[in-house]
């Protein structure tokens, strides 16, 4: 049987000349890794090790180490997730990751909203905390604060789902951000983006669907310098990985009703990572997902046509290293990231965030009430609230038809008022729906 994917070879690797005046960039793709990710205290950029290994066998060990794998834990009760796990900063997961069962008790779901200690953080977990009450769903929030250190990662792993609602701005919250995607896996980063009429999106008819890798390749952080005056970068990409990934990404865009995915890429200067994702996708469309279209551009191209063409994207993919990149793009000639919401999946969990917070926006000094409307339809959604989604959803509309604004999209508005707007209407919706079955 042929290989799945180019493996280069580890038989021994060059030497890194000491006199090399620039960072290089070692670029990993392999079939022989498990699940892209390594437990236990054995990091590959870990100092005391780097320190005991001389200049000339630092690549060479590191390099064996990914293609060989970590060796395989006895301990069953091993802990693979949370704030003291042993998947840190340079170190890669291969264990799966330990989901309890639902937390559903009385017919009630439970969210964890995990806000910071800012303003921004209070004003948008008040927001979420409204308009969930006022959709009278059986969903009962749990709030969790950054500083709650363990119980920030654990509520998370125990009810499968959050709301996340701050901007993050400092090393140490996007690290636990950053933490919590590793732990949990969540390896899909979705968010749609579309015009909606006099919220400063130049382009009309613009609908676009991003599903991108989240966790995996440049987000694992590993680095480390072998010699003197070069420090190396690892990108590891590994086949199950990008399957994982765009076996998801194809059913989502499908289910969607979305007729053409294109996949971004720049293959002409990483043809070994992205030439491995667009081989993989090729055969996947090829073999199960012919029924939608699949369109391969490099990323070059793809931001030109997003300038002058939005319309012409349905469906965006790419990995991890375009993604934050292309989504912030899309926003903008959409209208601005203030309008949006995001969601980090894995198989188990799931985050909602608007999309400043996604993307670290700190430009604004609040969260705009549209992105948390937004994100409380995805988070409805997800726990099979269908039909309060597309009220909460329906109500938001008929407010922008209104010409209610915020101040940052010229209105004059706060969000506060656009929050009670929105709340009024369900709740004058529902008094409807209750005198007409009287």
């Amino acid at each position: 049987m042929p290989s799945r994917c180019p493996v280069r070879s580890t038989s021994k690797p060059k030497r890194i000349s000491e006199s090399a005046a620039t960072a290089s960039t070692v670029v990993r793709a392999s079939t022989n890794l498990s699940a892209g990710t390594s437990s236990g205290n054995r990091g590959i950029n870990s100092a005391g090790m780097l320190r005991r290994l001389t200049p000339n066998t630092r690549l060479a060990r590191c390099c064996r180490y990914l293609a060989d794998g970590p060796p395989k834990s006895a301990d069953p009760y091993l802990i693979t997730t949370g704030l003291t796990a042993n998947v840190a900063k340079g170190q890669m997961r291969s264990l799966p990751v330990s989901a309890l069962p639902r937390s559903k008790y009385g017919g009630i779901t439970h969210v964890s909203l995990l806000t910071g200690s800012t303003i921004i953080g209070q004003q948008g977990a008040k927001f979420v905390t409204a308009l969930l009450h006022s959709t009278r769903v059986p969903v009962e929030l749990q709030r969790i604060g950054s500083d709650q250190e363990e119980e920030y990662f654990n509520s998370v792993l125990r009810n499968h789902a959050a709301v996340h609602v701050d901007i993050l701005c400092d090393g140490e919250a996007k690290k636990k951000s950053l933490k919590i995607c590793n732990d949990l896996d969540l390896y899909v980063f979705m968010t749609r983006l579309r015009s909606f009429p006099g919220f400063k999106c130049r382009f009309p008819d613009v609908d676009i669907q991003v599903i991108a890798q989240n966790n995996i390749g440049n987000y694992s952080e590993l680095e480390y310098s072998p010699v003197k005056g070069v420090v190396e970068a690892l990108r590891v990409v590994t086949h199950d990985n990008v399957e994982k990934y765009l076996r998801y990404a194809f059913k989502a865009a499908i289910r969607a009703g979305r007729c053409r995915v294109t996949l971004i890429h720049k293959a002409n200067e990483w043809p070994v990572t992205d030439g491995t994702m667009l081989k993989i996708a090729e055969e996947m469309h090829a073999k199960k997902y012919s029924s939608i279209e699949l369109e391969l551009m490099d990323l070059d191209e793809c931001v030109k046509r997003l300038i002058t063409d939005p319309a012409y994207f349905d469906t965006i993919l790419t990995n991890d290293r375009y993604a934050t990149f292309l989504a912030t793009i899309c926003s903008g000639v959409a209208g601005g990231a203030n309008l949006f919401s995001a969601i980090e999946l894995g198989d188990n969990h799931a985050v909602f965030k608007p999309l400043q917070t996604k993307l670290s926006l700190t430009n604004y000094s609040q969260l705009s009430p549209y992105g948390i409307v937004s994100t409380c339809v995805d988070l409805l959604n997800h726990v099979g609230h269908e039909s309060c989604a597309k009220s909460l959803w329906q109500g938001m509309i008929r407010t922008m038809d209104e010409g209610i604004k915020s101040v940052e999209f010229d209105g004059t508005d706060t969000g506060e008022y656009v929050i009670c707007n929105i709340m009024n209407k369900l709740r004058c919706s529902a008094l409807g729906e209750s005198a007409q079955k009287k």
